[in-house]
């Protein structure tokens, strides 16, 4: 239950960090709420950014959160608390896997058939088949097991 409680507190704090770079970039705020597809997860909904550098800042700021909580938590060994390593992995697993994440939005975004200036959600379905099963769609996905396994690991090392 812990454990639980531990991922939707950091699924909150990721999508705070697309608030905040939202802010930071003067990008309107649409709509922030929770969706059942693909998975259960918090999003915000803005428009568009205008440059790839704007859009990486927008993309990655949720992940730079997360990440930075986690390794703060290692640091000071706030992992005694139960649940709160499970839940790391979980959200870090959720945010960076080669299906539907930050990471793929950035990378199919990238793809030139996309019309920009529409929301990143209208063209992904269609656009992530060219991606899914590529080069580098493998690569991101074993990348992505790799790191799940040596998070697992690192919890059993301490």
């Amino acid at each position: 239950m812990q454990a639980f409680i531990f991922f939707f507190i950091l699924m909150f704090l990721h999508e705070l960090g697309h608030v905040i770079a939202a802010k930071y970039l003067d990008l309107p705020i649409k709509k922030i709420g929770f969706q059942f597809e693909p998975y259960p997860h918090f999003f915000v909904a803005t428009s568009w950014p205008r440059t790839n550098r704007e859009k990486y800042i927008y993309l990655f700021a949720g992940m730079f959160i997360t990440f930075c909580l986690f390794l703060f938590s290692l640091s000071f060994n706030f992992y005694s608390l139960p649940g709160l390593y499970i839940a790391f992995v979980a959200q870090i697993a959720l945010e960076t896997n080669p299906f539907y994440s930050d990471i793929t939005i950035a990378i199919v975004s990238g793809n030139k058939k996309i019309k920009h200036g529409k929301s990143y959600g209208m063209d992904y379905k269609k656009t992530f088949l060219d991606y899914q099963f590529s080069k580098y769609w493998y690569l991101h996905f074993t990348l992505w097991t790799i790191s799940i396994i040596l998070l697992i690991k690192l919890n059993f090392l301490q």
